[in-house]
Order: C-alpha cells, then structure tokens, then sequence
C-alpha cells in the first residue's frame, strides 16, 4: 500500500476554502524539492506579514520536503477538492471574504479563487476550490522568481525598473499560466516595486510620456470650477463640501479649481479636499504643487483611512487616500480627469462562427518566439471565471453589447461608478467625468505611449504609460443600473468649453499681457483643447446627479450640460443666451452688476486674470 502525504496544518488553515493533497511526481529529484524547500524557508521569513493561511501553507511544504525521498518517489493520492460548495449559501461556505466591498486594487489571498473574486459580483459563482499549487506540467523550479513578486521595497537598488517587472511577469506565468490582461494593466502601473507610476517622476507634460487637459492652460481648469460652481447653486447648499478628485495626476486641476473657488468667496472652513491616489510617488508630487510639499505622511501605527494630509496655502486641508470608499460620506462634489481610462480592462472575444454570446477571454502569455522575457496575447480555449461573469453581468442587456465581437470592460470602473452614484443619491453632490473615450463604437483602444509616441503595451513592461478608451456606454449604464444617479453626455470636450464662454476666458488673458509670444501660446493652448481633429471631439464629459434631483434639473432653465439639448432648440442660438441666471449669459447681454458672484468671472479686464499664475 502507498504511503500517503498528510497536508494536517493546510486543511486546519484553510478549513472549508480549500483542501490540497500535494501529488509529488514519481520521478522528483533534488532540484525540485531545493525549490519547494526554498519557497517554503522565504515564505517564512516574511513571519507576521504574511496571514495565518499562507504560514500554514509555507509550513505544509516545509514539512512535505523534509519526507524521506523513499516515499517521495511513491505514487501519491489524487488531489482531492472537497467540500463541494459551488451551491451552498455564503454563510455555510464560511468563505473568508463574505459579501463585503473588497476593494479591487488588493490580493486578499494567494489563493487564484480570491484573485478571481476581487469585485463583490464574482463570490457568487466562486466554489473558492481553485488549488494554489501550479499544475503539473510546470517547471517547479520557476515558483522561486514568484519573490520578484512581493510588493515589498527592496532593500538594495534593483536596476532597471520596467526590466525587473518583465522578469517578474515572466516568472509568474510561468508558474501559474497566462495572466489576464487587468492583472498586467495593473502591475505595469501600480506595481509598487517597479510600476509605471511608481518609479517615474516625469509623465506628465512635454517632457514626460503624454500630456492632460488641466497641463496645457488654466482655461480648462477654470471652466471646470465655474461649472461646479454653478452646478452647486441649483443645490442650494450651504453647508460642508467636499472636494473629490480621482487620480489627480500632478494635482494642477484641484490647484485652478481651489483659485476659483476662492475668489468665489468659498471659505477655506467650508471646504475640504480628498485625492483619491494609488502611487505614493505622484502622492508627493501632488502634495509639493498644492501644499508646497508640506504634506506628512500617516504613521503606520496610526489607524487612519487617509494616508498623508496637508494643508493649502490658504489653509484648506487636503487628504490622501488609496481607495474611494475610504473617504468620508458627506455633501461632494467628485471629479475624475483622465482617471477611469487608466483601469484595468478585461478583453473579451466572441468568435465570428458562434451565434450566442459565448465570450472568450484574452490573456497575456509568455511569447515562446522571442528572447525571453516577452510576451504575447491569446485567446482562451475555455471560458474563465471572468467571462463567466460577464455573460452572466450582461446576459439581457445585448443593447449595450451592439453586435461587437471583442469588448473592453472593467470590473473596477463599475465598482467605482457605483460608489459615486450611491454618494450622490444618499449624501448629496453631482460628479464629472472627463476622458477620452467612445459610447460602444470602439473595440480594440489598448494601447501604451511613451515619450508621447505609440509604444508596443507587451514591450518592456512599467517603462511607459497604459490606457484604453473609456466606454461611456458601459459607464452610464454602471452609474444608472440602480437608479441611485442619472447622467448628463457624454458630450465633446471642445463643446463643452465653448459653450462655457471659452473664448471669452482666452480673450481675457490675451488682454491682459503685451508678450506676443505668450498669447501666441494662449491661443495655440486652448486649440489644441477644442479642435475637433485635437483634444475637441475625442475627450468628452459625463455629469452625473442624484436620481431624485432629475425631474427639477430637466426642466430647470439653469445650465445643463448636455448640450444636445441646445441642438434640439436651435443649433443658431448660443448655449449661454437660453439661460436667464447663467454668469455667461450676463457676459454677453453686457451687464456691469458684480453682486452675483458669478459675475467675477465676465469681467475681462481683472478679477480671475489676477490669480493667473498658471502659465503655459
């Protein structure tokens, strides 16, 4: 009779999540066991840093590589997966990580099921059964470079970053199979350890890898406040106001919003503002443009949802976070400029041949062709736990889907969508969304820029910047779905700014400086903003607001930003002359009265042109 592998400290770890009998091949020979015993001996030295189910797990192979070889080399018992649980209720199942908000950006386990499980939506079709150990077919040896992994700082410098990244990659599918092309999004950018926007202090502007709105002149910056601010007029709010920001960049969008805002006679004690950033390196960056870097960092030992604070020069104070649903609930007004095109995408493709919406996803593979390390996509031959959800996600709703055989979705933007629109609907506020993007005419938008040119996505991982085209089709019905917000566009970039007097905004600072070179630069600024063949028709703006506000906001005579409506009435009549209490409107009947505040701003001669610190 074979002997038999004993895995006691596994199973009492992990209880009914996952049971694991190690099958060990007939022929193992010392390599293999060196290596087990090697990942075995650095898992444990990590001690505390690791949860209770990984030490079992790094004692259980401890313990496996100090069996006599004798019985090693005997026939082992077939992996047993049990208790089956695929259909039995969450709370039998006692799985770890019940119906909570799991935040998408962090690995709850090294379990593959928890990776898989990250979003809410997917713990119900998880049987938490997916084994940890690679297959057998893998070169047991390649677990030792999963190290290059941990998100650990290193402790001595590590050469080049994006080389070190690609290592690591390579290492883990090698391991574990190919990965999914949100888990490599999410690595080349946010990996800690050699991510895109960890490690490089120069990306944005003329001299980094691209360039935003809020980078090319103030003018965008400005609108964008005077919006907000009359957006909050309908509201008739007079209390605390929370300023949110997702992915701020180099923090110049919040730094011309809080100008405005300030000569609007908005007190520093009635606002406060909240940056929801992933790098700590463009958390510094930040901190240095809006508080003259006078931010502190939180300490470890503080239990606080924010990781730095600071304060304005005008004494507003800021707070950092790594997760949106870390910031307080409250009155808000929420902007994201160029943030949701940086988030993970899952790919998925529908054969020519299949006439059902049988998806198949993409994935990202070592590339057997090319001098290691490369990589490569492919397709599926199976469907993942990925695309399972997203046939049962969409199942119905194949007005959204449009015929397309591949789709670009992320998991994550619908998580987030959901958190702004339960916000506004509970708390109060309205949000905009500024990015490039197409509303489902679009398939295939991954791509990377470096130095501002196209650059290979798969090519030297974490050395340039990753993005697709947002599907302002899938958001909307993200932040509709529950009926806790309506939405307003997308619209066009350029639109939007001329319909907000933007042409106004540039003839005033012309007039207000005699450099000809400058206003050269002022001109050729707000064109590349608002010419349709620029940034004018491929960036586009979302407004999101309450559910309940959208009878009185459609059939108010303030501004709505939708300016398809101004179509609807007439494509001759200015946007701003429909309105009877717009500060626009006002600019253009001519009107010298400055008791309203918004009047401030259509003088062309003074008020904002004082703060215009900004240049090009």
């Amino acid at each position: 009779m074979s002997p038999t592998v004993k895995t006691h400290k596994i199973e009492g770890a992990l209880k009914n999540k996952l049971l694991i009998k190690y099958r060990l091949r007939k022929a193992a020979d010392h390599s293999t066991i060196n290596g087990m015993k090697y990942l075995g001996t650095r898992c444990n030295s990590y001690g505390s840093n690791l949860d209770d189910d990984m030490t079992a797990i790094c004692d259980g192979l401890n313990s496996t590589c100090n069996l006599n070889l004798n019985v090693m080399k005997n026939k082992i018992t077939e992996t047993v997966n049990k208790p089956e649980v695929k259909d039995e209720p969450i709370e039998k199942r006692k799985c770890k990580f019940p119906e909570e908000k799991l935040s998408p950006t962090l690995a709850y386990s090294f379990s593959q099921c928890f990776l898989y499980n990250r979003i809410n939506l997917e713990l119900k079709f998880c049987n938490c059964t997916i084994p940890t150990s690679p297959k057998e077919s893998v070169n047991r040896r390649a677990i030792t470079e999963l190290k290059n992994l941990r998100h650990d700082p290193p402790k001595e410098p590590a050469g080049t970053s994006e080389r070190t990244l690609a290592q690591a990659l390579h290492g883990r599918i090698r391991a574990t199979g190919p990965i999914t092309v949100a888990t490599y999004m999410r690595e080349v950018l946010l990996n800690p350890f050699a991510g895109y926007y960890s490690t490089k202090d120069n990306v944005f502007g003329t001299t980094g890898d691209f360039i935003t709105a809020p980078e090319i002149g103030q003018i965008f910056g400005e609108l964008v406040a005077v919006w907000c601010i009359n957006e909050l007029q309908k509201f008739n709010y007079d209390g605390h106001l929370q300023l949110i920001e997702l992915g701020p960049g180099k923090g110049t969008l919040m730094h011309d919003v809080l100008r405005v805002f300030e000569r609007f006679g908005l007190s520093k004690d009635r606002i406060s503002v909240h940056l929801v950033e992933m790098s700590s390196n463009l958390q510094r960056i930040q901190a240095e443009k809006l508080c003259n870097g006078m931010a502190h960092r939180t300490p470890a030992d503080q239990v606080e949802p924010f990781v730095q604070e600071g304060t304005t020069g005008s004494g507003i104070n800021l707070r950092w976070y790594t997760d949106i649903v870390e910031v307080p609930k409250g009155f808000s007004i929420i902007l994201a400029n160029e943030f949701f095109d940086a988030l993970p995408v899952h790919v998925f493709c529908r054969e020519a041949n299949e006439g059902s919406a049988t998806w198949k996803e993409m994935l990202v593979d070592i590339n057997p062709d090319r001098k290691e390390p490369s990589f490569r996509f492919i397709q599926s031959t199976k469907g993942t736990p990925y695309s399972v959800v997203f046939g049962k996600r969409f199942e119905g709703r194949e007005q959204l889907l449009k015929d397309r055989k591949r789709i670009e979705v992320s998991f994550e933007s619908e998580q987030i969508a959901q958190n702004i629109a339960s916000r506004v609907e509970e708390h109060g506020g309205f949000g905009l969304i500024i990015d490039y993007g197409h509303e489902g005419d679009k398939t295939d938008t991954l791509r990377s820029f470096k130095s501002h040119k196209l650059h290979d996505p798969l090519d030297d991982p974490g050395s340039a910047d990753l993005t697709v085209d947002v599907d302002f089709g899938f958001l909307k019905h993200f932040l509709e779905q529950d009926e806790k917000a309506f939405t307003l566009g997308p619209i066009n970039q350029g639109a939007f700014l001329e319909a907000m007097e933007g042409s106004a905004r540039l003839k005033s600072l012309q007039s207000s400086t005699e450099n000809e070179a400058y206003r050269k630069m002022l001109s050729n600024g707000y064109d590349e903003l608002t010419n349709p063949s620029k940034m004018g028709e491929r960036f586009k703006l979302l407004s999101i607001f309450p559910s309940s506000l959208k009878e009185f906001l459609m059939s108010s005579n303030k501004v709505l930003i939708d300016l398809r409506l101004e179509l609807e009435i007439n494509c001759a009549c200015r946007f701003a002359q429909l309105l009877q209490h717009d500060l626009f409107g006002a600019f253009l009947r001519n009107v010298s009265s400055f008791e309203d505040p918004f009047l401030m701003y259509a003088d062309s001669s003074s008020k904002l042109t004082e703060v215009g610190d900004d240049k090009l």
